[in-house]
């Protein structure tokens, strides 16, 4: 094998461990942090024009969805450990866990499961900024539907 062969392979050797050195670092890092999160369950619907003054942080993203009342019906926080799963109880006898999976360029994945009873209603994965929400249009409720804000901070 000729030297510039040689210091090639010797150099792409290199760089391989060192790219896996590197993510090993990386996901020590991560696994050694948990997340933040808060879950509003709020009551959407056409009942009234009440909006819950608590909610004023979201007003512009609830607006979008065309009720005309919001109201916080409850508000849960667990600090999750990096791939484990926290369980939230949402009114009408729902669960929702939440689970996360990544954090990349300031940007958190969760899996977020929805069940009413055994049935699931929901299974997706869903990607945000950390320290942002995602908000999911639920199912019906006392005469308007389910809002869940999902918020996460990675610490």
């Amino acid at each position: 094998m000729s030297l510039p062969a040689i210091l090639m392979k010797r150099g792409l050797l290199f760089s391989v461990f060192w790219y896996l050195a590197a993510g090993y670092s990386l996901a020590a890092e991560i696994s050694t942090q948990s997340v933040q999160i808060k879950i509003e369950t709020i009551l959407a619907s056409d009942q009234s024009d009440e909006f819950d003054s608590r909610l004023a942080p979201l007003q512009r993203q609830l607006k979008v969805m065309k009720y005309r009342s919001y109201r916080l019906l409850k508000e849960e926080s667990q600090t999750v450990p990096w791939q484990g799963s926290a369980a939230f109880e949402i009114p009408g006898g729902r669960s929702l866990a939440v689970t996360p999976q990544e954090f990349r360029d300031k940007r958190l994945a969760l899996k977020v499961g929805l069940q009413q009873g055994e049935k699931p209603l929901l299974d997706t994965t869903i990607r945000m900024n950390n320290g942002g929400n995602f908000l999911l249009g639920g199912p019906p409720h006392e005469g308007g539907a389910l809002v869940i804000s999902i918020w996460a901070t990675a610490q």
